[in-house]
C-alpha cells in the first residue's frame, strides 16, 4: 500500500514538472519570441491614428525664420456613438473642419484657435479629449503658391516647395496618434506624437524638423511687403523680387492666395487661386519685350542707339499697321531709341524690329532666358512661347518686336531677363533654395550679351523713369520699363499690365517685376507696386 501511494505521488509529481516545463516554455514563446508581434497587435488595437499634425521639416527664411508652421491647432475627439446634430451645429458655427482618421470609432474634429467654453461644452456633453499640437499652415499663410501644399491623407507634397523638396522634408514614421485602453478610454498625459512621454517626443520632434528643414533664399519682412503691395493694387497677378548679383528670389508673391489648410475647398472651382502665377502662368509680355527687340538690334550691329526714326502715330511693316497708342494718335515725331524706349513708341520698335529681323528678335529673346524655364526642378513651371523661326514670317515682325502676337512669357523669365540688364549683360541663374548658392553658375554668372550693350539699354530704362512712361521723383537710383497687353475685345478696355526694372541699394541691386491682369496700363496698375516695393527697400537699407 504504501508502495502504491508512493508510486502515485512519483507520477504525480512527474506531471506536475512537465506540465509546469511546458507553461514555461509557452510562456518563454509569448514573451519573448512574440513579444513584438503581439505588442504590435495591441498597439493597433488601441491606438487611434489622425491625420494633420506636423511632422514634416520646416520651411525656412533666409535668416532661418519659419515660413512654415509655428501655430497651434485644436483637437476634440469624440467617439462616434456621441455624434449628434447638435455636435455638428457646434462644430460648424466654431469653424471646426472635420480630419481624417484610421479609427472607425471616433470623430476628429479641428479648430485653428481653441475656445475655452466651447471646449467646457464639448468635454462635459459629448466626453471629448482636447489636445493642441503644430500645424504646418498658418490660416494667412505668407508665400502660399511658393511652398505648396501637401496632400492631407498620405502627408506628402502635392506643389511647390512641399513637392519639390518632398525627399528631405518627409518623415513616413510620423504621424499623430492617440492612445487609448481596452475600454476606449482616452490614456491622457500621453504624447500625440509617439506615445512617448511628452517632453521626449517633444523635443525629439524639434531635432529632427531642424535637420530636415529647408533653408530658402526669401526674406520674410520683404515676402510680406511685396504681397501686400501687390493686393493693394490687384486681385490677380505676381510680383517678384530677385538679388540681380546673385541670383536669389527674395520674394515671390501670387495672387490670388489660396488656404493651403482646406485646399479640397478649390479644387474644381472656376478660378485660379491655385495656379502659381509667377511661374505657371505665361502672358503676352508687351512692351517690356522692347528691352529684347533694342538688345537684338544693337548686338546684331544693324544700328546704334542713335538710329532715328520719324514716328507719325502709325507705320506699317509687312502689311501690318502698327499704331502708337501713347502718342495720342499724334506722332512723336523725330526720335532715337532712347527716346523711342522712354515714351515705349511702337512705331519705332516695329521699325526696329523690321531692321535686324524677326529671326535675329527671337534668337536673344531664347539667349536672354524667354522660351525655357528658369529654375532647376521646381515644379510645374511654364516655358511660355518663343515661336520658332518655322512658325514666324516677315508678317510676325510688328507684332513680335512690341511683344504682342504668339509671344508669351512667365513674370519669372522677364525677371530673370531684367538681370542681364541690370548686371551688365550677365545672367545670374535664379534660384530659390540655399542650397544652390555655391553652383558655379549662381557665382559666376554666364554672359548674354555685350557689356556696353546692356548699358546703353540700361540708359534708355533710366530715361523711362526719368522723363517717359514711369516719370516720377523717386528717393532712391531705379531704372525700369513699363508695359500694357491688351486682353480679349478692343471695346473692353481690359489689360494685362506690366512693370520690369531695378533699383540699387546698400550695395546690392533688386530686380523686380510685376504683372496685374484686367488693369489699364502698366504704369498706373503695376507700377505703384513696383514703388511700393522700392520705397521699402530704400527705407530698410537692406533686407537681408
Amino acid at each position: 500500500m504504501e508502495k502504491s501511494n508512493i508510486r502515485r505521488i512519483r507520477i504525480t509529481a512527474a506531471l506536475f514538472a512537465v506540465t509546469a516545463f511546458l507553461l514555461a516554455v509557452r510562456l518563454f514563446y509569448v514573451q519573448v519570441i512574440c513579444h513584438d508581434e503581439l505588442k504590435s497587435a495591441a498597439v493597433v488595437q488601441y491606438e487611434i491614428p489622425v491625420i494633420g499634425l506636423d511632422t514634416r521639416g520646416m520651411i525656412m527664411d533666409r535668416n532661418s525664420m519659419p515660413l512654415t508652421g509655428g501655430t497651434k491647432d485644436c483637437y476634440y475627439l469624440i467617439r462616434k456613438e456621441k455624434e449628434d446634430g447638435e455636435l455638428c451645429r457646434l462644430m460648424t458655427e466654431n469653424g471646426a473642419r472635420r480630419v481624417d482618421t484610421d479609427s472607425p470609432d471616433y470623430l476628429v474634429y479641428r479648430t485653428e484657435s481653441r475656445d475655452e467654453e466651447l471646449g467646457k461644452l464639448i468635454e462635459e456633453r459629448y466626453e471629448a479629449y482636447i489636445f493642441e499640437t503644430s500645424s504646418r499652415y498658418r490660416g494667412r499663410q505668407i508665400a502660399c503658391h511658393l511652398i505648396g501644399y501637401i496632400n492631407e491623407d498620405q502627408g506628402r507634397g502635392v506643389s511647390g516647395l512641399e513637392l519639390m523638396c518632398e525627399d528631405r522634408l518627409t518623415d513616413d514614421g510620423s504621424r499623430l496618434t492617440i492612445w487609448a485602453d481596452a475600454a476606449g478610454n482616452i490614456l491622457r498625459g500621453l504624447s500625440p506624437v509617439t506615445g512617448k512621454e511628452y517632453e521626449e517626443s517633444s523635443a525629439a520632434q524639434n531635432d529632427v524638423m531642424k535637420e530636415r528643414g529647408v533653408v530658402t533664399t526669401i526674406d520674410r519682412r520683404l515676402q510680406y511687403v511685396c504681397e501686400e503691395s501687390l493686393a493693394d493694387e490687384t486681385g490677380s497677378g505676381a510680383a517678384l523680387v530677385m538679388d540681380g548679383d546673385t541670383g536669389q528670389i527674395l520674394a515671390w508673391a501670387s495672387l490670388p492666395v489660396f488656404d493651403p489648410n482646406n485646399v479640397e475647398d478649390y479644387l474644381g472651382e472656376e478660378g485660379d487661386c491655385l495656379i502659381n502665377k509667377v511661374s505657371q502662368a505665361a502672358y503676352a509680355p508687351g512692351s517690356v519685350f522692347k528691352i529684347v527687340t533694342a538688345a537684338a538690334a544693337l548686338e546684331s550691329g544693324v544700328c546704334g542707339t542713335d538710329f532715328k526714326f520719324t514716328c507719325e502715330g502709325e507705320t506699317t511693316v509687312h502689311g501690318i499697321t502698327m499704331t502708337c497708342v501713347t502718342a495720342d494718335g499724334k506722332g512723336h515725331g523725330e526720335i532715337d531709341m532712347e527716346e523711342a524706349m522712354a515714351v515705349s513708341c511702337n512705331c519705332y520698335f516695329a521699325r526696329l524690329g523690321e531692321m535686324t529681323g524677326v529671326e535675329t528678335i527671337l534668337q536673344t529673346a531664347e539667349k536672354m532666358g524667354l522660351g525655357q524655364k528658369v529654375l532647376d526642378d521646381f515644379p510645374e513651371e511654364a516655358a511660355g512661347n518663343l515661336p520658332s523661326e518655322d512658325e514666324t514670317g516677315d508678317w510676325d515682325t510688328a507684332n513680335i518686336s512690341i511683344g504682342q502676337g504668339q509671344l508669351t512669357a512667365t513674370p519669372l523669365q522677364i525677371a530673370a531677363m531684367t538681370s542681364v540688364i541690370a548686371e551688365g549683360g550677365v545672367l545670374k541663374s535664379p534660384y530659390v533654395v540655399m542650397d544652390d548658392a555655391d553652383d558655379p553658375e549662381n557665382t559666376k554668372g554666364k554672359r548674354i550679351i555685350r557689356e556696353e550693350t546692356a548699358r546703353a539699354i540700361e540708359e534708355m530704362l533710366a530715361s523711362v523713369m526719368k522723363d517717359g512712361t514711369g516719370s516720377g521723383n523717386r528717393p532712391l537710383p531705379v531704372w525700369g520699363k513699363t508695359g500694357t497687353a491688351q486682353i480679349g475685345d478692343y471695346d473692353d478696355k481690359k489689360s494685362n499690365c506690366w512693370f520690369t526694372g531695378y533699383c540699387r541699394c546698400g550695395g546690392r541691386t533688386y530686380v523686380i517685376t510685376v504683372v496685374a491682369e484686367n488693369g489699364v496700363s502698366g504704369a498706373s496698375t503695376a507700377l505703384p507696386v513696383f514703388e511700393k516695393i522700392t520705397g521699402y527697400i530704400h527705407r530698410s537699407g537692406e533686407t537681408s
